[in-house]
């Protein structure tokens, strides 16, 4: 793009970027005029005039006397308020906005207008579009819920079943696909079928709950049963119990065989079952679990998630000041 067409908004937006992805951190000496207006192919000018803006703005602070250039600005305010006093702050900040746009003579419906195309500029430049995936209905609402709260962004959740008739939609629709590892292999197996790259998915790791395993540990005899709606499950709780109890003597099937669940219930000394087959296997057997399980993800998960979100953050802020070059 020629020079004369980065505008001074652009510049300070490639900035704003580098902030919000923490490329910039607060204390951070900015790059001088020339040299960003090199780096983003800008005329210096330009540049200086973004700088200003950023400066009018609160979001960096001049170098102190004897340094020329600027710096991302320490804000200790914001570090030590709640997230409530941070939004109660800005609240009033758009306040006194409104009022501003009321005296100039703009009325309502176009000054709401100008606030959304400017939430939609500066939030979906580095919008990571997330989807979640699982088997079955508890676990979409409970784990999709759990990873909108911990990630604060949102999450389209749905079931594995949606996967295979929307693929290509997905896949160009969304930068992650997540799912739990034990359906990992079978989206990743169902993309490259399709000649599409795995490159988009992402496991997280999934272990019964404390409350769960406090149970198990409080079973006192030996003989148990395991029901499980998948393999997977029942291979992975297996080695976890067997970790705790290496003496307990463990039958374990899905609930895709009925006749030897109910074999299994008539026998053992402790019914242990996943919570998506839990009111099947009641029905089936007339038996009540001794533990029902239940899942919660790994909080090493959430921060590898959180890793892979921040760096297509990154990666979009380097196309767009590719576009602005």
């Amino acid at each position: 793009m020629p020079k004369d067409l980065v505008t001074a908004e652009d510049v300070m937006q490639a900035i704003m970027h580098r902030i919000t992805t923490g490329v910039y951190v607060p204390g951070d000496r900015l790059p001088s005029v020339r040299q960003l207006a090199q780096e983003i192919g800008s005329n210096r000018n330009t540049v200086n005039k973004a700088y200003q803006m950023l400066l009018e703005l609160g979001v960096i602070a001049s170098n102190p006397s004897g340094r020329r250039g600027f710096s991302v600005k320490n804000v200790p305010q914001f570090g030590q308020q709640s997230k409530g006093e941070l939004l109660d702050y800005f609240y009033h900040k758009s306040v006194n906005l409104v009022w501003q746009g009321m005296a100039a003579g703009i009325t309502s419906v176009e000054m709401l207008d100008q606030l959304k195309a400017a939430f939609s500029r500066v939030y979906g430049q580095s919008e990571v579009r997330l989807i979640f995936f699982e088997c079955n209905e508890h676990d979409v609402i409970e784990m999709g819920q759990g990873l909108i709260d911990v990630l604060e962004m949102p999450v389209e959740c749905q079931l594995l079943c949606e996967f295979n008739s929307n693929l290509t939609k997905i896949v160009n629709n969304y930068d992650l696909i997540i799912t739990t590892f034990h359906h990992l292999a079978e989206i990743t197996e169902a993309l490259e079928d399709h000649g599409e790259s795995s490159g988009k998915v992402v496991g997280i790791e999934t272990l019964p709950t404390s409350e769960t395993m406090l149970k198990v540990a409080r079973l006192p005899n030996p003989h148990i049963g395991l029901v499980c709606s998948i393999e997977t499950s029942v291979h992975m709780l297996k080695h976890i119990f067997y970790g705790y109890h290496p003496e307990w003597e463990i039958e374990a099937t899905t609930c895709d065989h009925p006749e030897t669940i109910t074999e299994i219930a008539n026998k053992c000394d402790h019914l242990i079952v996943t919570h998506t087959c839990a009111a099947e296997v009641t029905e089936l057997t007339g038996r009540s679990p001794d533990v029902v399980v239940n899942f919660h993800i790994v909080d090493q998960s959430i921060s590898f998630l959180k890793q892979r979100i921040r760096q297509i953050q990154l990666d979009k802020m380097k196309h767009l000041q590719a576009l602005s070059a």
